[in-house]
C-alpha cells in the first residue's frame, strides 16, 4: 500500500510539473505574445514566481518518492554503481534518469533563482544598459526553460523504460 501511494504521488508530481512547464511554453508564451512587453514580462514573472513554488515542491515529492520507490524495487546507494547493477538494462535506465534529473534540478536552479529574478529587476529599468541587460537576460530564460522542459520529456521517457523495458 505505501509503495503503490508512493508510486501515485511520483506520477502527480510528475504531471503537475511537467504539464506546468508544457502549459508556460506552449500556451502561455505563444499567448502573451501580442502584449505590451511591460504588461508581458509583469505577467510571465508573476506566473513564473507562482510556478516556481509548485514546481519546487514536486521537486522535492519526485525526490522522496523516487528514493521509495527504487527501494520497494530493491535498489540502494551502495547498490548503484556495482557492476551487476550497471550491467543490467534498469541500471543503466536509472543511472541515465538520475543523470538527467541531477542536470535538470541544476538549470531549473538557475533558472529560478538567478537568471529569472536578475531578468525580472533589469526588466524595470528603463535605462538603455538595463534594457539590454534584460533581453539577454529573458533570451537565457528562456533558452533554459525550453531545456529544461525537454529534460523533463526525456526523464518521463526514460521512467516508461524502467516500467516497460524494450524488447
Amino acid at each position: 500500500m505505501i509503495y503503490q501511494f508512493s508510486v501515485y504521488l511520483h506520477i502527480l508530481s510528475a504531471i503537475i510539473w511537467v504539464g506546468g512547464m508544457l502549459f508556460l511554453a506552449l500556451v502561455v508564451v505563444p499567448a502573451t505574445r501580442a502584449m505590451d512587453p511591460a504588461e508581458r514580462g509583469a505577467l510571465i514573472s508573476a506566473l513564473g514566481r507562482r510556478f516556481r513554488v509548485i514546481g519546487w515542491l514536486c521537486i522535492v515529492l519526485l525526490l522522496a518518492t523516487g528514493a521509495v520507490n527504487a527501494g520497494y524495487r530493491g535498489v540502494t546507494l551502495g547498490g548503484l554503481f556495482t557492476a551487476p547493477f550497471l550491467e543490467s538494462a534498469f541500471g543503466r535506465t536509472l543511472l541515465a534518469k538520475l543523470a538527467l534529473v541531477a542536470l535538470l534540478i541544476l538549470l531549473s536552479a538557475l533558472h529560478d533563482f538567478v537568471i529569472g529574478p536578475r531578468w525580472s529587476r533589469a526588466r524595470r529599468q528603463r535605462d538603455p544598459e538595463a534594457q539590454r541587460l534584460a533581453a539577454r537576460l529573458r533570451w537565457r530564460a528562456a533558452t533554459l526553460g525550453r531545456m529544461n522542459t525537454l529534460l523533463a520529456l526525456l526523464i518521463v521517457a526514460l521512467a516508461v523504460l524502467l516500467v516497460r523495458p524494450l524488447g
